[in-house]
């Protein structure tokens, strides 16, 4: 009742050190040209021989602290398959972090402006996604302190042979 007030962390900080990963492991990072003042980065890691194509992003809501940190710990781990070329997001809501809230410092919930494009974050964000090659696999980390456990949204309107079976297995 009246929004998140648990744990918060320091996006900066977080950034930082999601930089310095991505320096150590041989990603390449691009700041989002259309971004402003905003610190939104793109990484991309590409295989020699990929089978797959997968693009990560968090950090879309500045409550939810849990996708960033996962994303860091990701990042710091190098863990890896080598034949996946991956595109990632560390934190798509840089101003909300600060704020503790869903929204950015504009009382937008970026999450829900995808339809209508009226943010710089958004903006920037699909400026670059539209320069990258298809992906096989989109995964976008949210946190929900409402609830508890695990669960996933998949969108396959297309019937494919889906994974989320197995990752619900495996998660339990």
């Amino acid at each position: 009742i009246g929004g998140y007030t648990g744990e918060t962390i320091d996006i900066d900080g977080m950034l930082q050190r999601a930089l310095a990963a991505t320096k150590a492991h041989d990603w390449s990072v691009e700041l989002f040209p259309s971004a402003g003042d905003l610190p939104l980065y793109g990484f991309q890691r590409l295989a020699k021989k990929p089978r797959l194509t997968v693009y990560i992003s968090t950090g879309i809501h500045g409550d939810e602290p849990g996708g960033p940190l996962a994303m860091l710990e990701l990042l710091e781990a190098n863990a890896w398959p080598s034949d996946v070329n991956l595109f990632a997001c560390p934190c798509l809501n840089p101003t909300g972090f600060p704020n503790n809230t869903r929204e950015n410092q504009n009382g937008t919930d970026l999450n829900r402006d995808y339809r209508h494009i009226e943010s710089n974050e958004v903006r920037a964000h699909t400026a670059w996604i539209d320069r990258l090659p298809r992906f096989d696999l989109g995964i976008c980390l949210h946190a929900d302190w409402e609830a508890k456990g695990f669960y996933l949204y998949e969108l396959n309107p297309e019937n494919h042979l889906a994974a989320s079976a197995d990752v619900i297995d495996a998660v339990s």
